[in-house]
């Protein structure tokens, strides 16, 4: 955050303060000094949690971390959270505050949490002069001149406070409401009071019942909580609520007034947060299965090539083992789809065909779409070079389907139709007026088309909004992940519907240099024999590659963990020509592995192979020098391209 902002954040009446990702605190503002009595100099590059132990708590560390990680801001109320901080009133008691956590990202992209601390304590003693106002409506006939003017005064402030006040008697008749609560509601002030019972607003199925809430009033008993309330046209909404008897002189309970908050937006994001725990839940369970099936797949595949090999004379069976080879791969294709969705960080973009892109794709949709469905796709010949990121690109295909999928549940004959084409300005000005940067390069056009219900008039502006959606159970979330990916890839994306049907237009700009392979190694055959340390902790996966690297003309050492691989290249390391290394492994892994080689012999060249997620290992691996990052499973020719391509090189230090 920048200096100018951070001074603008001093004369703000709340409380503001930043930490970093290790919570230590990088800014504190004025008020806060003022609230502490902790002076800028005494608490910056402090840890939060020491300040405040209360933090330490997991609800409220849980919370701190989610933001951390770019997560959605978190909010703690007075009611449900009560002091965070140790701060105390002028009157010497604890200050009641609400405490927002956003999270923020630094000039070097570093994330740190924002908290701004509300005090609360004008609200609750606001609250307080409310009841004690109100107590002495029914007796104040005989100085309602000396109090006409306050009462108006005091009518004026709770009938522009954003909350919604109902004041009622004890046996439940509604007397006043002020104008918030129209709006909640939809009911005016004149169709409520003396006619109708505020219980009766109750919606059926909550926390308590009319009968609940009618017995409360009558007892004059104290009461929070949330509730569903019914609206004028039948809609219901969340509400949090608190209501407070109002007594007379003699201390006999005549009315109770109740302040209601709808609040559907922190509902929202309480239920964002729960999903965003459930994907992280899912993302884990989903890495660990499929770091078990490519190891699995890493020995079926390569058995196979072996077999494949060896098999002289027997044509049928040669061409069973390779069509099982051909499934093998395809389970490996759908494990690692599996991994793209359940994948949090974004893999650096490349350049890759989007033919041959969607191909794979319709691979992977027709897992999700059921057979009733008729799937078309029209793909002209061309490869596409589109530069970008594949695995968002695919997320937002996928969803787009998915819609599709349910806007022809209802339809006759459900089809859907994928289309790819380039983009042609002249035929196509009412896209090019809208965006007029079509025009001015080359282009590739997707079109999702759908025969069901459309979407309607009144909505299909908001499609893209977040949180909109017309699903009774959707999060509102999907469409507007759409819009941000395509934004990622340099992209626009738009749509049309009426009663026959909806189609959904991407445009993707194309890269016209031609996509580079091998990883931009150049490879020339190797005639000499060379020596490869194959280091994994899956015996299965090292017998298998020890004997493909057997057959392929190399000497192998084999290792089982980091450790030994460490201790091999000790004894033998001017005999190694390569290490083809396993990420994840027990006792140290393949990158901690890596760093201790490269100290003795820094031009080594080093394979990285991950059966997990790549994205988890690309960041770790992107700096070292002479590697590469591979997936598991591998192709063994696609194994000696890169072993050869290293080897050509002569990159070992003798």
């Amino acid at each position: 955050m920048q200096a100018t902002a951070l001074q603008a954040l001093d004369f703000i009446p709340h409380g503001i303060c930043i930490i970093d990702e290790n919570y230590h605190i990088v800014f504190w503002n004025k008020q806060l000094s003022t609230w502490s009595q902790q002076q800028p100099n005494n608490v910056l590059k402090k840890n939060i949690m020491e300040m405040f132990p209360r933090l330490l708590q997991t609800q409220y560390r849980l919370r701190i971390d989610q933001v951390l990680d770019h997560g959605p801001p978190a909010l703690f109320s007075t009611q449900l959270h009560h002091h965070l901080f140790d701060f105390a009133c002028p009157d010497g008691s604890m200050q009641p505050h609400q405490v927002t956590i956003t999270c923020i990202e630094t000039e070097d992209k570093k994330t740190q949490a924002l908290f701004t601390i509300q005090d609360m304590s004008q609200h609750v003693r606001q609250i307080s002069t409310y009841q004690r106002l109100l107590a002495d409506y029914e007796g104040g006939v005989q100085q309602r001149h000396g109090l006409k003017k306050q009462n108006a005064q005091l009518i004026a402030a709770i009938d522009q406070a954003a909350e919604a006040f109902i004041i009622t008697r004890c046996t439940g008749e509604v007397e006043y409401v002020n104008a918030a609560f129209s709006e909640q509601t939809g009911w005016l002030a004149s169709e409520v009071c003396q006619s109708m019972m505020y219980f009766k607003y109750q919606a059926s199925g909550n926390l308590a019942t009319a009968k609940d809430v009618q017995q409360i009033l009558m007892d004059g008993l104290t009461w929070q909580g949330r509730r569903e309330l019914f609206r004028q046209d039948g809609s219901t909404f969340t509400a949090s609520i608190s209501i407070a008897p109002i007594l007379n002189e003699q201390g006999k309970v005549t009315h109770a007034v109740a302040i209601q908050e709808d609040i559907g937006e922190q509902i929202k994001l309480e239920e964002q947060y729960r999903k965003t725990q459930k994907q992280e839940a899912l993302a884990t369970l989903i890495g660990g299965i499929a770091h078990d099936f490519n190891n699995l797949l890493s020995g079926m595949l390569g058995h196979l090539y072996l077999a494949h090999r060896e098999l002289e004379g027997l044509p049928k069976t040669a061409e069973r083992i390779q069509k099982v080879q051909g499934v093998a791969n395809e389970a490996a294709a759908i494990v690692q789809q599996l991994m793209t969705f359940a994948r949090k960080d974004a893999v650096e973009k490349r350049q890759f065909p989007l033919d041959s892109f969607l191909k794979e794709f319709i691979k992977l949709a027709e897992h999700n779409i059921p057979k009733n469905i008729h799937l078309s796709i029209d793909f002209p010949h061309g490869s596409f070079p589109c530069q970008g990121d594949a695995e968002r690109l695919q997320q937002t295909l996928m969803n787009i389907i998915q819609n599709a999928v349910d806007a022809t549940r209802k339809s006759e004959k459900p089809a859907i139709r994928l289309q790819l084409q380039t983009f042609e300005a002249k035929q196509q000005q009412h896209w090019v007026e809208r965006y007029p940067i079509l025009k001015q390069g080359n282009y590739a056009q997707i079109t999702i088309w759908d025969n069901g219900c459309g979407i309607a008039e009144d909505k299909i502006e908001r499609i893209f909004d977040p949180f909109f959606t017309t699903k009774q159970l959707g999060s509102g979330l999907g469409l507007s992940v759409v819009v941000g990916n395509i934004k990622h890839n340099n992209g626009f994306i738009d749509v049309e519907s009426n009663q026959d049907g909806t189609s959904f237009h991407i445009w993707l700009p194309l890269n016209s240099q031609a996509q580079k392979t091998n990883h931009g190694l150049d490879i020339t055959p190797t005639q000499r024999s060379a020596t490869i340390l194959l280091v994994d902790d899956e015996e299965m996966v090292r017998e298998t590659c020890t004997e493909i690297l057997e057959v392929l003309g190399y000497q192998t050492l084999q290792a089982k963990d980091g450790i030994q691989a460490v201790d091999i290249v000790q004894q033998h390391g001017k005999k190694i020509d390569l290490i083809l290394m396993d990420m994840v492994m027990p006792r140290m892994n393949g990158l901690t592995a890596a760093k201790n080689i490269r100290v003795l012999y820094p031009h080594l060249p080093i394979i990285f192979a991950t059966a997990y997620d790549q994205t988890l290992s690309i960041k770790d691996t992107r700096d070292f020098t002479h590697s590469i990052l591979i997936p598991k499973p591998f192709h063994p020719d696609i194994l000696q391209e890169n072993i050869e391509a290293f080897l050509s090189l002569s990159l070992h230090d003798d």
